[in-house]
């Protein structure tokens, strides 16, 4: 099992999702799988009965995606078990997720249809002054988001003061990541705040009450989710340009417990608001209730045009908020992530495939040597050889910009031995050609002894 190094992601992606289908069984205000039902309804046999069937169905979904995931660690070619974990993760996430709750929504809204379980208003909208008051107020100040954002500036910081041509790429990823903790300030921290306020009852206290915790909650895990991803950031920089000396691993695992750690955040929030909000309903005389599962497809995408707002609170899973589809707003919002999935994912997908069914080709001639290869072609002038050697090892402390596998390496890598060098090498195909050139190293292997021989033969002929 080589891919080890992804099985954290894929069971963490199983954990997520199986919480996630396990959220519809809960019941919040009257609304069970996104479908509103009148109190005593939530007691009848058939409801009980499809919440059962549910948890089976769960359970049922949540072994085929054990079982489909598990190729990951068994595909001998790594570069082809990270596309199975992308394409496995992308399904799982925006698709197999809401399967069981789809089905049971379709069916609990025909069994509503068929007893007429439909309680109060329609198009209800209600107003309370006191909330009112909570518009634009976040219960973290702004301020607070002033500590990521610093953290952030570490690594743009080093990659320009510590530049080197073989890590100019990592000024670019500085700039994303202050990008994306923009977006996740604007999309989340700030974005959440501005959710449509919510009127539960006629009493204006408990409407306060819910209103306000529930910023204050959405605030904190923002919050969180942009220092963690900040602090990874920062610890990644400080190994590639070699400030402290930790493994890869230990940013993997630093990673994974960032993500862990978020996720839980939005599960106590989800799971906070809903045990108050029932706390308080029950002991209140005067609930407020709407019947608008007209505007919910499926229960959870909405698409409502007499609401102006843009975002509204889910129905489903953890998130925040959902996008309204009947704004424009909302529109842009929800599609523009289908768009940027297919801008990153089409073109690595394709990278990948290049990389893994191609090796490098060497051209030896009279004045040069070049390696074609896909992203990484290279080429030197046969004036700048100054020694060449066979080892029989040789080992990297840091890959700056190529690809490595347990197979391969392939691209701009540091090597405790030699320093800088550009490497096209079959890691268990001993020997290896270490060429020194003026600035840097070259090495080079092919995938049999005889086969690197040859090249060696032709190089030394060159010196």
């Amino acid at each position: 099992m080589k891919n080890l190094i992804l099985m954290p992601s894929f069971i963490m992606i199983t954990i997520v999702v199986y919480f996630t289908m396990k959220s519809a069984i809960k019941q919040r205000k009257n609304i069970l799988f996104g479908v509103t039902l009148p109190e005593q309804a939530l007691s009848d046999d058939a409801v009980l009965k499809m919440i059962d069937d549910y948890k089976r169905i769960v359970n049922i979904f949540t072994l085929v995606i054990i079982l489909t995931g598990l190729p990951i660690a068994f595909i001998n070619k790594e570069g082809l078990s990270v596309l199975y974990l992308l394409i496995w993760s992308l399904v799982v996430t925006e698709w197999l997720v809401r399967q069981p709750y789809v089905y049971m929504n379709r069916k609990l809204k025909k069994l509503k249809k068929d007893n007429e379980w439909f309680i109060g208003e329609k198009r209800v909208v209600s107003m309370d002054t006191k909330i009112s008051k909570l518009k634009d107020k976040m219960p973290i100040p702004n301020k607070y988001m002033i500590i990521p954002f610093g953290i952030s500036l570490i690594p743009l910081i080093i990659s320009i003061v510590r530049y080197d041509e073989d890590l100019k790429y990592t000024t670019f990823i500085a700039f994303i990541l202050m990008t994306v903790l923009v977006l996740l300030y604007f999309i989340g921290f700030r974005g959440s705040n501005k959710l449509k306020l919510k009127v539960y009852s006629k009493n204006s206290d408990i409407n306060y009450i819910l209103n306000k915790e529930e910023k204050y909650l959405n605030s904190i895990v923002w919050f969180i989710t942009s220092l963690t991803a900040s602090i990874v950031f920062l610890f990644t920089y400080l190994v590639i340009f070699e400030v402290i000396n930790v493994s890869y691993y230990f940013i993997t695992i630093i990673a994974i417990l960032g993500g862990i750690i978020t996720f839980l955040g939005f599960i106590y929030s989800n799971n906070r608001i809903k045990s108050l909000e029932e706390e308080l309903l029950k002991m209140d005389k005067e609930v407020i209730y709407t019947d608008d599962d007209e505007y919910w497809i499926d229960g959870y995408k909405y698409y409502n045009e007499n609401d102006y707002n843009s975002k509204v609170k889910p129905r489903f899973g953890f998130n925040a908020y959902t996008y309204n589809l009947a704004t424009k707003k909302g529109k842009i919002s929800y599609y523009s992530g289908f768009v940027i999935y297919a801008v990153i994912f089409i073109p690595l997908f394709f990278n990948l495939l290049s990389m893994e069914f191609t090796n490098p080709k060497i051209t030896i001639s009279s004045e040069s040597i070049s390696v074609d290869y896909h992203l990484y072609d290279y080429e030197f002038s046969v004036n700048d050889i100054e020694d060449i050697k066979l080892v029989d090892e040789v080992s990297f402390k840091l890959r700056t910009n190529g690809i490595s596998t347990d197979e391969y390496c392939r691209g701009n890598f540091k090597s405790k031995e030699y320093g800088k060098c550009r490497v096209y090498i079959y890691n268990k195909s001993k020997p290896y050609i270490i060429v020194k050139l003026k600035n840097n190293y070259f090495i080079y292997n092919e995938e049999t002894k005889d086969e690197t021989m040859n090249v060696y033969n032709q190089l030394i002929e060159k010196l």
